[in-house]
């Protein structure tokens, strides 16, 4: 159903593996963070074709300081992830799914048990906030919702783990497993690759 592909985490080839491909950062655009189906993917639709079509540069992120911080923080949470789980996870470059124009980066993965990880190093306020949230509720922040449902659509697995991680303050570690939000993720991704497929024909003259 996917493959995984051992690469380095935004090295070209891990550009390469992703263009023309719906990823998980996105995943909100076809399933908001309340479980609703969205529209909004269909300008990922316009873009990635007229990406492939040459008529566009690739857009990319442009990372903040919070985010830079994250990116250099995550081996550390990983470690501590690991040592307070007993979880083992290895770091991969990319699963891309083999029907469905979709794939995903996470942040690590146990192929054996089939379980994945999503790991956040966000800002400290916004750490707090998801601590406190988490302490009411046991629920990931809705915000990621879509993106750990998205790689359990893309994987076919049940369990994918959740950690936010500041240095200083209590971790939160969270597991969501595949519900009816799930379910609809992968109508959602059929529905957006054949739509894709259905734009560049029109494109080609097909």
């Amino acid at each position: 159903m996917f493959k995984i592909h051992r690469c380095e985490q935004r090295s070209q080839e891990w550009d390469d593996l992703r263009a023309g491909r719906i990823t998980a950062s996105i995943a909100k655009k076809l399933v908001t963070p309340t479980g609703k189906a969205s529209s909004t993917y269909r300008g990922e639709i316009g873009r990635i074709v007229a990406e492939a079509m040459g008529w566009q540069p690739p857009e990319f992120f442009q990372k903040s300081y919070w985010m830079e911080r994250g990116i250099d923080l995550e081996p550390e949470a990983r470690g501590m992830f690991q040592m307070q789980t007993g979880l083992v996870m290895e770091e991969v470059g990319f699963l891309s799914h083999e029907t469905w124009a979709a794939g995903a980066s996470p942040d690590g993965i146990n192929e054996n048990l089939k379980e994945g990880l999503e790991l956040k190093c966000p800002k400290p306020s916004t750490h707090v906030s998801w601590l406190s949230e988490f302490d009411k509720s046991g629920k990931v922040p809705s915000e990621h919702l879509p993106q750990c449902h998205f790689s359990l659509a893309v994987t076919g697995w049940d369990k994918w783990h959740f950690m936010s991680y500041h240095e200083e303050a209590p971790d939160l570690i969270a597991v969501v497993e595949r519900n009816e939000f799930t379910e609809l993720m992968e109508k959602q991704l059929a529905k957006f690759t054949k739509e894709l497929m259905q734009t560049k024909a029109i494109l080609s003259g097909e």
